[in-house]
């Protein structure tokens, strides 16, 4: 095993052995711990997977799975996707289109993600500094939220835990079986998430300067990820080629880096301000002090430190430079798990109350966020049956900037183009979450709405979940022109459909 290179390693300093065997005791208490923590990850998102609606983006993941063969597939994938199709094969493998049966596959894959990030850390940071990072992703507020959602994102992570375990074994000594298995987490990561390309450019970087003696088995292996991922070259040319993602761009890169470190820390609307600022305090306090500490480091955590500064710097300076503004907290989450492991070490620190802290604060957001309305998705679901049982044969017009996809998928139909006869009609308007505000609240009918159906009289309105729902009626059937409701999306009453 060759001398590392002064610039990872510092003066003097060699490639780390193994750490000694730990006691069997203290094997069965890891054990225990790591089993601890995925039964912890399992009860915070499998009893959560169909309790609300599809949202805006599940629906093209419902379209996909519903296609009849693979080429269908990879075809509806290039038209309206920006990611490759590995998440979307095991979708339509699956097969289901229901809410549950769909998020599943998020959810299993990260409860996989657990017990795969202390393997794949371990001989990095150590069985105690990897467990505290297993934990931290078994109770983490955005992965949670991630865990049901039908989309790539945890599918992605779960292939960059099994990149970074290839790489880690492979760091360790050669082999040409260390290599291949690293080698193939490294193609499905790229084919789940092309930012997942990222992480694999950092690990490339880091084998080559950390085993300089292995360096042409290193290259011969990286030219054949390479040769694997080139199918998806004209993939992602045509999915380049529009303006599908530019509303990325459309965001200041510093609120979208804002974002991220607010979102990987606790999650996307976190219910207090308190909460928020005491779980952002412990999260970005342990990963200043663990980079402070890997950076002095010649082992394991100076090697995550320097593939998380890829891993985010290199899209991030893509963005600066206008190259390819595509820097977003959901196509860097792969520098989660990594973020994680930096602070972990130093939230063990001080016989682990801050890492007890940050676990407890975690799974309070987690908890709190699944089992209330207003820190998640619009449900769209519940709205429709709420007012389908309260006058199953009025019109629906629909006030909405994105749902429309979401309400013609459950109420079977799409939205009328011309005028619609009926008697009553269900005014819904989408809740919102106004600007610096963190839960969903209800809106107001807008006035060109009600000017639209100015010939219906009131007759009842309630609050669900968010929802302003308006019932109008008149004595005899008026029509409903849609070009008269700008902003919304009518729907005929069912005798009618």
């Amino acid at each position: 095993m060759g001398r590392a290179p002064r610039a990872l390693f510092g003066p003097g300093r060699s490639e780390p052995q193994l750490r000694p065997v730990e006691p069997a005791r203290d094997q069965r208490l890891v054990w225990s711990a790591l089993v601890l923590a995925t039964l912890v990850a399992a009860a915070l998102r499998l009893p959560f997977l169909g309790h609300q609606s599809l949202w805006f983006d599940e629906i093209y993941t419902r379209d996909i799975v519903g296609e009849g063969g693979l080429a269908g597939v990879w075809n509806h994938v290039r038209a309206t996707e920006s990611t490759p199709p590995l998440y979307y094969v095991v979708a339509w493998l699956f097969g289901g289109r229901s809410a549950a049966s769909m998020r599943l596959i998020s959810a299993l894959a990260l409860i996989a993600a657990v017990p795969v990030s202390y393997f794949a850390l371990r001989r990095l940071i150590g069985a105690r500094a990897a467990l505290a990072t297993a934990a931290i992703l078994a109770v983490s507020p955005e992965l949670v939220q991630y865990s049901t959602d039908a989309r790539a994102y945890a599918l992605l992570v779960l292939m960059a835990l099994l990149s970074l375990w290839g790489f880690s074994a492979a760091r360790e000594r050669d082999s040409w079986r260390r290599y291949l298995a690293w080698a193939a987490a490294c193609v499905a990561c790229v084919w789940t998430h092309y930012f997942g390309a990222f992480l694999v450019v950092a690990e490339v970087a880091a084998l080559l300067a950390i085993r300089p003696l292995s360096r042409r088995a290193t290259l011969a292996w990286t030219a054949a990820i390479v040769v694997c991922l080139l199918p998806l070259l004209p993939l992602v040319l045509r999915q380049n080629g529009d303006e599908r993602a530019a509303f990325i761009a459309g965001i200041s890169l510093r609120t979208r880096l804002e974002q991220a470190v607010r979102q990987f820390a606790m999650g996307a609307n976190v219910p207090r301000t308190w909460l928020e600022a005491a779980g952002l305090a412990l999260a970005c306090g342990g990963i200043a002090v663990g980079a402070v500490m890997a950076a002095r480091s010649g082992r394991g955590p100076r090697v995550v430190l320097m593939l998380a500064v890829i891993t985010l710097g290199a899209p991030l300076l893509l963005s600066v430079t206008g190259i390819e503004d595509r820097f977003y907290a959901r196509n860097v989450v792969v520098v989660l798990p990594l973020a994680a492991a930096l602070a972990a070490p130093a939230l063990l620190r001080f016989r682990a109350v801050p890492l007890a802290a940050y676990l407890a604060l975690a799974t309070l957001t987690s908890v709190w966020v699944a089992t209330n309305w207003r820190y998640e998705q619009v449900d769209w679901r519940t709205a429709l049956a709420r007012a389908e049982a309260s006058d199953r044969g009025a019109a629906v017009v629909a006030v909405t900037a994105l749902g429309g996809r979401v309400v013609r998928t459950y109420l079977g139909e799409h939205p009328a183009t011309s005028a619609v006869s009926a008697r009553r009609a269900w005014i819904l308007v989408e809740p919102v979450r106004a600007a610096g505000h963190r839960a969903l609240g209800p809106a107001p009918v807008p006035a060109a709405v009600s000017a639209g159906l100015a010939s219906f009289e009131p007759v009842h309105q309630a609050i669900v979940e968010g929802f302003r729902e308006l019932l109008v009626g008149a004595p005899t059937p008026r029509p409903i022109v849609p070009s008269d409701l700008p902003g919304a999306q009518v729907f005929a009453p069912p005798t009618a459909r």
